[in-house]
C-alpha cells in the first residue's frame, strides 16, 4: 500500500498568489513520518518557496500541476554548503543524506529564471550586427543573488525522476552531489537558451548513474560530471543513453578543473544547435579515462557572444602533464559542424583516442567573421588557429589519436578519407 498526501489536504491553495511552502512542506513531513507515501500535486499553479524531500517519499505531480519558483531571492532557503563562485547553495528543492526518492508525474517545475534576468541587457561584444544579437545571452543578477542548484540532492542513495518537466533555472537545474544509484530518466529540462549557467545535470562525485530518453534545452552545459564540491571525488559509471541534447554551452561535458571522471558510456543520442558538442577536460590533479561515444548525431555551430566554444563537435583538452586524458572512443557518428575536432594536451597528457567510422561535414558558416582566429579552449587560454582553412582535426602537443574510416567533406566539396588505422600527430584540413 502507498499512501497519498495530497497538498490540498494541507491547505495548499491553487493559483493563490501566496506561496503554499508551508503546505507542501507539511505534506512532506506528514508523509516522510508515517513511513514514506506519495505527495501529491494536483492541477493548477502552486506558488512555493524552498521545500526538504524525505526519505521513502514520492513528490508526483499530476499533468496540469505546476510549481513556480519565487521572484524573490528571500523567499529561498541558504542551505550553507559553498562552491568558490557561490557562497551558499540556494534550491527550490533539496534532499541531504536521504535515500528512495522520486520526483515523477506529468507536471511541471517552473523556476521562474527569467525573474532573474535583465532581458534589457545583452552580453555581446562591439560591432556585432544586430541581426546576430539573438545569440548573446542575458545580463543576470550576480551568483548570490540568484537561486543556484534549485533541485539539489546532497549525499543521497536511490533516486528516480521521471515524467517531469523542469523549466527556466536561472542556474544548475537538478544538482546531485556525491550521490549513488540515480535512475534519471524520460523527463525534459527546459531552460532559456540566452540564460548562462543553467546547467541540466550537474553531478558531482557521483557513481552509478543511468540518464536515459531525456530532452535537454539549456544555456549551459546540458549534462556535466565534475568533483568540484570534492577534489577526490569521482563521477564513475555512467550510462547515458538514447537523449537529444541542445546547449550554448557543451551538450556533454567531462571533468572541470581538477575533476575526475571514469568509466562513462554514452550511446545514441542527438546533440543539435549547439555551440560545443562534447568537452571532455582535465585540470591540474584531474584525470578522465575510459569514456565511450558511440552511435551520435552531432551538430554544432558558432555563437556570437561570451560562450564556451567556438563549434566543436569533440574538444579534448589536458591542462597539466600531470593530468592524463585516456582510452577515449569516438566511433559511429555523423558530425556537421562550423569547426573541427581539437585534441590539446601538455606533452603526452592525452593518449588512447580512438576515432572510428565516422561522417564529418564542415561549414564555414555565418558568424565567422565575427570570431577571432581562435582555437577555443575556455575555459583555458586559447590557442592561434591555422590561416588556411578550418582543420577537421588540430592536434597540439604530443597526443596519441588513432583513426579508421573517417570522411571529412568540407562544404567545398573537398574530403580527406582514411581507410586504415593509423597513429594521427598532425591536423589535416
Amino acid at each position: 500500500m502507498n499512501p497519498v498526501y495530497s497538498i490540498l489536504d494541507y491547505g495548499a491553495e491553487t493559483d493563490s498568489p501566496r506561496l503554499q511552502t508551508s503546505a507542501l512542506q507539511s505534506a512532506i513531513d506528514a508523509c516522510a513520518s508515517a513511513g514514506g507515501g506519495t505527495v501529491l500535486v494536483p492541477p493548477g499553479v502552486f506558488r512555493t518557496g524552498s521545500i526538504r524531500l524525505r526519505s521513502h517519499v514520492t513528490l508526483r505531480l499530476e499533468n496540469g500541476a505546476l510549481l513556480r519558483g519565487p521572484d524573490s531571492i528571500g523567499d529561498y532557503v541558504r542551505y550553507p554548503f559553498a562552491w568558490e563562485l557561490y557562497s551558499h547553495t540556494v534550491p527550490l528543492i533539496y534532499a541531504v543524506g536521504e535515500h528512495d526518492i522520486r520526483i515523477c508525474g506529468e507536471g511541471c517545475i517552473d523556476f521562474n529564471g527569467i525573474a532573474f534576468a535583465d532581458t534589457g541587457k545583452l552580453c555581446i561584444g562591439e560591432g556585432i550586427p544586430e541581426a546576430l544579437h539573438s545569440d548573446a545571452h542575458y545580463e543576470m543578477a550576480l551568483r548570490d543573488l540568484r537561486p543556484n542548484r534549485l533541485v539539489f540532492f546532497q549525499a543521497c542513495e536511490n533516486v528516480e525522476i521521471r515524467g517531469v518537466t523542469f523549466a527556466d533555472s536561472p542556474t544548475w537545474t537538478l544538482v546531485f552531489d556525491r550521490c549513488s544509484t540515480l535512475r534519471l530518466h524520460d523527463f525534459r529540462v527546459k531552460n532559456n537558451l540566452r540564460i548562462p549557467n543553467n546547467d541540466g545535470i550537474h553531478c558531482c562525485g557521483c557513481r552509478d548513474v543511468l540518464i536515459r530518453g531525456c530532452l535537454f534545452e539549456c544555456g549551459d552545459d546540458c549534462i556535466a560530471l565534475t568533483s568540484i564540491s570534492d577534489a577526490n571525488a569521482v563521477c564513475e559509471r555512467f550510462l547515458i543513453s538514447d537523449c537529444i541534447f541542445q546547449s550554448r554551452s557543451a551538450a556533454l561535458r567531462f571533468g572541470f578543473e581538477a575533476g575526475k571522471v571514469r568509466d562513462v558510456h554514452v550511446r545514441n543520442c542527438i546533440i543539435q544547435e549547439s555551440n560545443r558538442g562534447i568537452a571532455i577536460f582535465a585540470g591540474q590533479d584531474g584525470f578522465i579515462e575510459n569514456i565511450s561515444l558511440d552511435g551520435l548525431t552531432i551538430e554544432t555551430r558558432l555563437h556570437i557572444g561570451f560562450w564556451w566554444g567556438k563549434g566543436e563537435p569533440l574538444v579534448i583538452c589536458s591542462s597539466a602533464e600531470t593530468s592524463p586524458i585516456r582510452n577515449i572512443t569516438l566511433r559511429n557518428a555523423v558530425i556537421r559542424s562550423e569547426n573541427g575536432i581539437i585534441v590539446s594536451c601538455v606533452k603526452q597528457s592525452v593518449s588512447s583516442v580512438k576515432l572510428e567510422t565516422i561522417y564529418m561535414q564542415l561549414s564555414e558558416g555565418d558568424r565567422r567573421a565575427w570570431c577571432s582566429r581562435k582555437i577555443d579552449l575556455a575555459p583555458n587560454p586559447p590557442k592561434l588557429a591555422p590561416e588556411n582553412g578550418i582543420p577537421w582535426l588540430w592536434l597540439d602537443g604530443e597526443p596519441e589519436v588513432f583513426c579508421r574510416d573517417i570522411m571529412a567533406v568540407c562544404r567545398n566539396g573537398n574530403s580527406r578519407v582514411f581507410r586504415l588505422e593509423h597513429e594521427k600527430r598532425e591536423s589535416e584540413q
